[in-house]
């Protein structure tokens, strides 16, 4: 694994790290509701001053965590990373807990032992409440430490009952507390790496599963086209002429003399001279029918929902546009190219499977060879037009 490698995934468990926190940011206010519960319970003449200047800093240490969360959720400032806001985390968790921690230490120093009994039942619930930060264990170590050492320092000092051995209870606390996070914020980093590397694994398998398809898609298309004049092949049509229903015509398309071109002017003039016929084919058909290639010059289309004099009448308008192709593409048609044209009738009687229905365009198509060619010809039903 690349150092690179290492470092996206450091970046990516620390965002989710950072998510984790700044979700819990609304409990801020629990520190506000806190701070007040304090000032009412030690609230006098000599302490009045100190409890308002520390309830008004952890006003501002609680806004400024609240505030944060806000910017964060509008990507505010643009191109911060994980590591940025990592560090207004370090900024208002410490000074959150070195408030509490300073400040529960001066009123235990100011205060009878119901006093003191309040504002370690506050500070105690300040540091459960914070206990979900264990996710990210350097953000509730800098709050519950800072709060538990001072605590310990104001109760060896203070003259109430007991409070050397509270002092000692605070500070096996604070390193049981701290024990505690770091097992159980290595278990919930364990989880996050392991839901961040499913999800990408999900969106990876989500892309490759896209990507698939459309390839499938696309070989789909591969495996029923014509490589060289892109219209549709053998296997597309007999897909279509099994699918289609009883008012249906089929037009076979035969190049005349196409061999003789080939030879005159060689098989990649040949090869343009077919890619421009069926391109002729293509523009002569309506939107819903098929056209295909069926192998050399031969080129076959379906007509959809048609009559007889309709698909007569496409026959025709395909053959003049063949004929056409020489004036209008002299540089790739090197001379006149004309088509014989086998037309067949769908009759559900006589062609109960596609192949009847082929067989009789094919016969179609050798009359109009048989007849001159440059014409269409319609099975038991010759009809000459104007040649070439």
């Amino acid at each position: 694994m690349t150092d690179a490698t290492q470092t996206d995934r450091r970046s990516d468990l620390l965002a989710l790290q950072m998510d984790a926190l700044y979700k819990n940011a609304p409990a801020s206010f629990l520190s506000i509701a806190g701070a007040f519960l304090a000032l009412l319970t030690y609230w006098g003449p000599q302490t009045a001053s100190v409890l308002v200047a520390w309830v008004a800093c952890v006003g501002a240490v609680a806004l400024l965590h609240i505030g944060s969360a806000v910017a964060r959720s509008r990507h505010r400032p643009a191109g911060w990373t994980p590591c940025h806001w990592a560090q207004v985390i370090h900024v208002c968790y410490f000074s959150s807990g070195l408030l509490w921690g300073a400040g529960g230490a001066w009123m235990l120093g100011h205060g009878d032992e119901q006093q003191a009994l309040v504002i370690c039942c506050i500070a105690m619930g300040a540091v459960t409440v914070t206990f979900p930060a264990v996710v990210y264990p350097p953000a509730y170590n800098l709050f519950q430490v800072p709060i538990f050492a001072l605590f310990t320092f104001g109760l060896a000092r203070s003259e109430h009952q007991f409070g050397d051995l509270l002092a000692v209870a605070s500070a096996l606390l604070c390193l049981a507390l701290t024990v505690i996070a770091h097992g159980i914020g290595a278990q919930l980093v364990l989880a996050l790496r392991l839901s961040s590397e499913n999800r990408k694994l999900a969106e990876t398998l989500k892309r490759r599963g896209a990507a698939l398809e459309v390839a499938n898609r696309e070989l789909e298309a591969l495996s029923l086209t014509d490589p060289l004049t892109g219209v549709a092949n053998r296997r597309k049509l007999m897909n279509v002429l099994r699918g289609q229903g009883p008012r249906q015509a089929l037009l076979i398309v035969d190049i005349d003399h196409f061999k003789a071109y080939n030879d005159s002017f060689g098989h990649v003039h040949g090869d343009a001279c077919l890619v421009l016929v069926a391109r002729a084919i293509a523009a002569s058909v309506g939107e819903g029918d098929l056209v295909a290639r069926l192998g050399g010059e031969e080129f076959v289309a379906v007509l959809a929902d048609v009559e007889d004099e309709q698909a007569q009448a496409t026959a025709e308008l395909i053959r003049a546009n063949v004929q056409r192709l020489f004036s209008v593409h002299p540089n790739e048609v090197r001379r006149t190219v004309t088509v014989s044209i086998g037309l067949a009738l769908r009759d559900e009687a006589r062609h109960p499977t596609p192949m009847e229905l082929m067989g009789d365009a094919d016969d179609a198509v050798y009359r109009a060879k048989n007849a001159g060619r440059n014409r269409v010809c319609k099975i038991r039903d010759e009809r000459r037009v104007a040649s070439a």
